[in-house]
């Protein structure tokens, strides 16, 4: 990243956000923040049968101070921002939240839920600036997903779904993880939910994070193995990549809806990506796939100014690195913290 001369000081905001890139020329125009740790549910691969011990209330970003970092981000070149948990619904203060960054000028916030409490808050949300969000579901099949989620409804999933689409939180993204033995006979029928509706369904490879041994190598399916099973119902036809998410998307030819691949593991999408992740306890995270953070929060509560607070913020995004290390063994040796903790 170059640092700002005077010039670019000078800049209006909107100009100065493109000036913000990180040591590899990626721009950062992309926040995901972990609002709570907590879940309302214990997926099976996401967290042990007895739970994980849970931050402090006290070490939790306020919506003040997380409004406060996203209005820092905004200035720089931040455009989008996705709330994630543990369950983001989970928090009493999450309507005021999501007003409070719409107000700072971002231009898309939208949201990964688990959906069991979405259907009687969607029209609040999408009133107060949500704009859309996406719903883990990893099986169709009721049973199967109360043993998957242990203890989940899926009926409150559909419902969910539902009322997403009446409020205009679109589209609707599902997002599903196949594991072997688990849930990877259910691949064709995830997507041929897209044939005859407009729904979004993301296949995303089972990632080795988390200490709760639930990933397997043996559990992992690759990208190639999933998309042969999507390509049994259709022809995939590839859609042009845009911005610098991870997805990349494909249509079964004739379809109205879209199936996208997320494939940290055998297919690195490092070189384009373009976010950064706040954590819920104050951490800047610049990859996932890392332990490395910045912590922002003990400044903003020492009384920092935000010319302060904004060197923590470049600082994060000169310490993005070129890729994960997923492909230098640590594949095999999963030892980083819950997805609850980072921020999904």
């Amino acid at each position: 990243m170059t640092s700002l001369d005077s010039k670019q000081k000078d800049m209006p905001f909107a100009e100065r956000a493109a000036v913000l890139t990180d040591s590899f020329n990626r721009q950062i125009d992309y926040l995901r923040i972990s609002i709570t740790d907590r879940c309302n549910l214990k997926c099976i691969y996401c967290m042990p049968v007895e739970g994980l011990k849970h931050f402090d209330q006290s070490e939790i970003l306020t919506s003040d101070e997380i409004i406060r970092i996203v209005r820092i981000a905004c200035k720089y070149g931040v455009r989008k921002v996705r709330l994630t948990g543990g369950e983001p619904l989970l928090r009493n203060d999450i309507i005021q939240l999501i007003s409070g960054i719409k107000n700072t000028g971002i231009q898309d916030i939208s949201m990964t839920t688990n959906g069991q409490r979405l259907a009687g808050m969607a029209q609040k949300l999408k009133k107060a600036g949500l704009d859309r969000v996406n719903i883990s579901l990893d099986t169709l099949i009721a049973e199967r997903y109360h043993e998957i989620t242990r203890g989940g409804e899926i009926d409150r999933v559909w419902e969910a779904i539902a009322e997403a689409e009446r409020a205009g939180l679109s589209p609707v993204k599902i997002n599903m993880v196949p594991v072997r033995g688990v849930n990877d006979d259910e691949v064709a029928r995830f997507a041929a939910l897209t044939l005859y509706k407009d729904v979004h369904i993301r296949f995303i490879e089972f990632m080795p994070i988390g200490k709760n041994g639930a990933w397997k190598p043996d559990a992992y399916l690759s990208k190639n193995e999933i998309m042969a099973c999507v390509a049994a119902i259709g022809k995939l036809v590839k859609l042009p990549f845009k911005g610098g998410g991870p997805s990349r998307n494909y249509r079964i030819e004739g379809a109205q809806g879209m199936i996208g691949f997320i494939s940290p593991i055998s297919d690195c999408f490092c070189s384009s990506c373009n976010r950064l992740r706040l954590t819920a306890i104050g951490k800047l995270r610049p990859c996932l796939f890392s332990e490395m953070s910045v912590d922002i929060k003990t400044p903003l509560r020492s009384g920092a100014s935000d010319d302060e607070l904004e060197s923590f913020y470049r600082r994060a995004i000169l310490s993005k690195p070129a890729r994960h290390a997923l492909h230098e063994g640590a594949l095999f040796h999963p030892a980083m913290s819950p997805m609850s903790q980072i921020g999904g």
